[in-house]
């Protein structure tokens, strides 16, 4: 799980928020599309770019299809945090290339959400609850983690393309035909897909 480093919340939703009034409550989907933008942005940025959830870079291109803001705790379960900056994410989209429903991270978690039993998406301390073995599967780095194994399962990060993605990087990581630097883009400050596994297999966390 790739998690997010959560910065402060851009200045266009903090003063959106302010707005909120008897007459007026702030709402999600938000009702100006420059705070839309900004939020949108602003998480790209915490997540390096990268799919909270599985870790794979984002698509941008066609925003609610190639990739959606995610709700870690539903709205419709939890509409007092709709639009709570600490509660949104960018996930992967909500369709697969073929146009069919994407079958891991945001999508199929739906409005699944277990209070006692859940790890909040922040990097580091989130992918440390996870290991990652040669084979690419996902598992708790902890026997009897059962808040991990619920994201695991609720998120199909053990869906065999992603398996199958770890397990090839993986693989040229130990042959020396990738190294870490091959992760990180360092002038725009964002990872390649998997980034998060492939820093953790060598000791190191991204920036």
């Amino acid at each position: 799980m790739k998690g997010s480093r959560k910065g402060v919340a851009p200045i266009e939703l903090t003063e959106w928020l302010a707005l909120e009034s008897d007459d007026w409550k702030p709402s999600y989907d938000f009702d100006r599309p420059a705070v839309k933008v900004a939020v949108r942005d602003s998480l790209f940025i915490d997540q390096r770019g990268l799919c909270v959830y599985c870790g794979r870079k984002l698509d941008r291109s066609l925003p609610g299809k190639t990739y959606h803001i995610e709700h870690f705790r539903p709205r419709s379960r939890y509409p007092e945090r709709q639009v709570a900056y600490e509660n949104l994410f960018l996930s992967c989209g909500n369709e697969d290339s073929g146009g069919k429903p994407a079958p891991t991270c945001g999508n199929v978690k739906g409005n699944w959400f277990d209070e006692d039993c859940h790890v909040y998406p922040d990097y580091s301390a989130c992918t440390e609850r996870f290991r990652f073995r040669l084979n690419g599967a996902i598992e708790p780095a902890e026997e009897g983690d059962k808040a991990a194994e619920a994201m695991i399962d609720k998120l199909a990060l053990n869906h065999p393309e992603l398996q199958k993605d770890r397990a090839d990087i993986l693989a040229l990581l130990d042959i020396e035909e990738l190294d870490i630097s091959d992760f990180w883009r360092q002038t725009e400050n964002t990872g390649e897909s998997y980034a998060h596994v492939a820093f953790q297999h060598l000791g190191a966390i991204l920036p």
